[in-house]
């Protein structure tokens, strides 16, 4: 009865004040990279007696980034039919549902960039009355460059693809490539992508980067080529699946020392892509290490003094300046190791009384396990003449 007396009194005081927010409460919205989402913002407007028939005022603002620091940036108003979008965020933003439907103002997102992580606040306001709702929102996966151990443009579309896979990533997408290069990527190399065009991303135009845009930033494409053509490639890793974790001895480790040592340690080498995933995710050490296509990098959040340049990002180790040719296997560095997460599967048997709680089977299965790399490929985000570090 109390129970009741409750609910009656919750929906006297929400038709009393006409505007009632739907909190979502769901958590973290979690999407991939150049990709749409949408971002919930549902209200109920009970009329008011006496009042003017008034419409409710919508207003969606990024308040705090993926690190969490605080922003009030504005992405949009509506009222009256009207829907404004501020600089930034046009072309990329809508509210689909409005004005058909007044009382749902989810927002549309998309294509997604990295930075659009964070916390988002959608606010809706009917004269006096003022409710609001927050919704953080994920965006995973990261875009690479790999190019193979030996020399820069070797590898076909078909030796491109399995580069990627075996890096724990797919071939990207040109979506991908360009969300990325919307954040600040650049890389004045051409590599393959999934639509078997070859492509590479100039934030800064410079001799030798123009390719057909001439000194205008932008994505280069040389449009669709034979498959049998030799380039880098550009891939794109989605979802970590556990943990990378850096190893470190005083006496440091040969290709097959650092193998070894992470199998001591219940993990294996870490592929590029899987280092890459944890850089997205905050990892920075200024330590170069092995990974297991048998390349030598290490990721850097904050660039700093004798950690490889002014721009954060992986940094790969290769023998010769001209940024080719993998350390030999022999050579001694730390290594970064990848360990998948542990996924609990509770299996009953239906043969088993019920009555008995004794026997109930167990399975225990490692996520996260990717094929790992061959030890004839590579990779450059930002690279490193090994002897810069010495």
């Amino acid at each position: 009865c109390s129970q009741i007396g409750l609910q009656d009194a919750t929906a006297a005081a929400t038709a009393e004040k006409g505007l009632h927010m739907q909190k979502v409460g769901s958590g973290s919205v979690r999407a991939a990279l150049a990709e749409l989402v949408a971002l919930p913002c549902l209200f109920t407007l009970w009329p008011r007696p006496g009042a003017a028939r008034e419409a409710p005022r919508i207003k969606w603002t990024k308040v705090r980034t993926a690190s969490g620091q605080r922003q009030d940036l504005p992405i949009l108003v509506a009222k009256d039919n009207v829907v404004r979008v501020a600089k930034g965020w046009q072309g990329r933003v809508s509210l689909p549902a409005y004005p058909r439907h007044r009382v749902n103002a989810t927002l549309l997102l998309g294509p997604l960039r990295a930075s659009d992580s964070g916390l988002y606040r959608c606010q809706v306001v009917r004269g006096i009355e003022d409710e609001q709702d927050l919704v953080p929102l994920e965006v995973t996966g990261v875009v690479f460059h790999y190019r193979a151990a030996q020399d820069r443009y070797s590898l076909t579309f078909a030796e491109a693809q399995e580069a990627c896979r075996l890096n724990s990533a797919t071939i990207a997408a040109p979506r991908h490539l360009q969300a990325a290069f919307e954040d600040g990527f650049d890389n004045c190399d051409a590599g393959w992508l999934s639509d078997r065009t070859v492509r590479y991303p100039i934030t800064q135009s410079r001799p030798g980067c123009y390719g057909d845009r001439s000194s205008l930033p932008g994505v280069r494409n040389y449009g669709r080529r034979d498959p049998r053509e030799l380039y880098d490639v550009y891939c794109f890793a989605r979802e970590l699946g556990g943990e990378v974790f850096y190893v470190g001895l005083a006496r440091r480790l040969t290709l097959a020392g650092a193998r070894a040592q992470c199998r001591r340690q219940g993990a294996v080498l870490a592929s590029v892509g899987q280092l890459h995933l944890a850089w997205h995710e905050g990892l920075d050490q200024c330590d170069p290490g092995w990974l297991a296509d048998g390349s030598v990098r290490y990721p850097i959040q904050t660039p700093r003094r004798r950690c490889g340049g002014p721009v954060p990002g992986v940094r790969t180790v290769y023998s010769f300046a001209n940024r080719t040719r993998f350390p030999s296997p022999g050579e001694r560095y730390d290594a970064y190791c990848f360990r998948g997460e542990l996924i609990l599967t509770l299996t009953v048997d239906p043969s088993l009384n019920s009555e008995d709680d004794n026997f109930v089977p167990l399975s225990l299965s490692q996520g996260g396990s990717q094929k790992q790399p061959r030890e004839t490929e590579g990779l450059r985000e930002t690279e490193v003449h090994r002897r810069s570090l010495l």
